[in-house]
């Protein structure tokens, strides 16, 4: 069963178990927001999709670079470190039952080998824990528990709403979206006034695996 966080008081104070606020991931996600509104109907439909969601990534990492996490990008999927080494956040969009404690999101897309392979990590983890036999040689964020950041843009009356979520996947989906999660923490909504949302943008595609073959 999942755990779901959605009260006010419940998910700031699982936040901050995680070393995390309510105000600066939604200081992130309202300075990715600005800068996606920068793209007009003019600019390839994939754009602002791609703008919000690196620009979620960097400003997250900004904020908490200063707190002692670090940034890796294992197998080009980008992460947030946490200062214990052993959780990363990355984010995606998210299904429209994003940010509802009530329903169950998926990822907005199917996501590449190297972010299906995290999702897997975390399933191990939690059936068996971590263990103390010597780790194999991986890169920096590789085998640690990886938590989502879901978004998921809607339009109002008035505008955008942006619901969110941090959420900790527990099972790789055969068809390639994530949709079974072990807890989620709710964040709450945010209004952008006057702002349209970009309904057939694209963003990232969770993790882009590169093939690389030996030239003959």
């Amino acid at each position: 069963m999942t755990v779901v966080h959605a009260e006010a008081l419940q998910v700031r104070d699982r936040l901050a178990d995680l070393g995390l606020s309510v105000e600066r991931i939604e200081d992130a996600l309202r300075r990715a927001e600005a800068e996606r509104n920068f793209c007009t109907p003019l600019d390839p439909v994939s754009l602002p999709g791609n703008i919000f969601w690196g620009r979620t990534i960097r400003f997250l990492r900004e904020s908490y670079l200063k707190a002692g996490w670090t940034s890796a990008s294992p197998s080009n999927v980008p992460l947030l470190v946490a200062p214990t080494g052993d959780f990363a956040i990355t984010a995606s969009s998210g299904s429209p039952e994003t940010g509802y404690a009530a329903l169950t999101p998926s990822t907005r897309y199917q996501k590449g080998n190297a972010v299906l392979k995290r999702v897997e990590a975390n399933r191990q983890l939690l059936l068996f824990g971590e263990t103390d036999a010597e780790p194999e040689q991986h890169d920096t964020g590789d085998g640690i528990r990886t938590w989502f950041l879901l978004y998921h843009h809607s339009k109002t009356d008035q505008g955008t709403r942006l619901h969110a979520e941090l959420s900790y996947p527990n099972d790789p989906s055969k068809r390639g979206k994530i949709s079974s999660w072990y807890e989620r923490i709710i964040l709450p909504w945010i209004d952008f006034e006057g702002f349209t949302p970009f309904v057939d943008d694209g963003d990232d595609q969770g993790g882009i695996d590169i093939p690389i073959e030996r030239l003959s």
